[in-house]
């Protein structure tokens, strides 16, 4: 009934089916093709001694049958009782099995569901470019930085000793620590000269530059008369946190710029 794995319709026609228990259910007189994916749909069986011969056929999910191990017959698993009440047909006025709502009723009688058939193309999913070369920059870098510094500790501890080099290090943080908030602090105050000048409406804000270190702040840029520069000197030292100003900038006229 079966050469080299694969079934043959013509072994398959008037094949005898059995259930699991030995009992005889009748034979495969015609198998059902589905068009959407051209396999096997249903085995169209006729069961005898079940109903008047010859007048009933029985449309069964070829998934819900198998092989015998002798393959000699084919398996059904299913009572004779069961099956006094399967969906059937009369031979002589076949249904349309490409309704949907036929084909529903079978499958949901026997317990199968049909997939729903979209596309018969595998899906692949989409690959994911993840981008790596930023972050491989940055460690690289960062390895960089540690096996400077692991260096740079290993030479003082082997010039100094453990102790002074210990000192060195914690001196060598804490003025990193302290340039950093004195930068912090130089940009505040350079933001507080800045916003000074803007509220003046006499200051022209956009052509003065002005640079911060400590509470020394330096102007430099072009104002259109002496006056606009004396006054701009005089905002600024008013600038809660400054202490001094150096006032590098230059009066032009109008008639100068020409």
């Amino acid at each position: 009934m079966e050469r080299s794995n694969v079934w043959l319709a013509t072994s398959l026609i008037n094949a005898r089916v059995r259930n699991s228990a030995g009992e005889n259910l009748g034979r495969i007189e015609d198998v059902a093709i589905d068009p959407e994916t051209g396999t096997v749909a249903y085995a169209i069986l006729s069961f005898g001694g079940m109903m008047e011969v010859g007048t009933k056929l029985f449309p069964i999910p070829w998934s819900s049958l198998n092989m015998s191990a002798s393959r000699d017959y084919v398996v059904f698993d299913a009572g004779k009782d069961s099956l006094q009440t399967a969906p059937a047909f009369d031979r002589a006025a076949w249904p349309d099995m490409a309704d949907p709502a036929w084909r529903r009723s079978i499958d949901d009688y026997y317990g199968r569901r049909r997939p729903i058939v979209t596309d018969q193309r595998p899906y692949v999913a989409p690959r994911r470019t993840v981008a790596r070369q930023g972050t491989s920059v940055a460690a690289v870098i960062l390895l960089i930085v540690l096996v400077l510094a692991l260096g740079w500790m290993t030479y003082l501890v082997s010039t100094r000793g453990w102790d002074q080099a210990r000192e060195d290090i914690k001196s060598s943080f804490q003025s990193a620590a302290y340039a950093a908030k004195e930068t912090s602090r130089d940009a505040a105050l350079t933001s507080k000269v800045k916003t000074a000048f803007a509220l003046s409406k006499r200051i022209p804000s956009d052509k003065i530059s002005v640079d911060s270190e400590g509470q020394v702040v330096t102007l430099r840029g072009e104002v259109p008369s002496d006056d606009i520069r004396d006054l701009a000197e005089s905002i600024a030292r008013d600038v809660p946190g400054v202490s001094e100003v150096h006032n590098h900038l230059f009066a032009v006229s109008s008639g100068d710029r020409h």
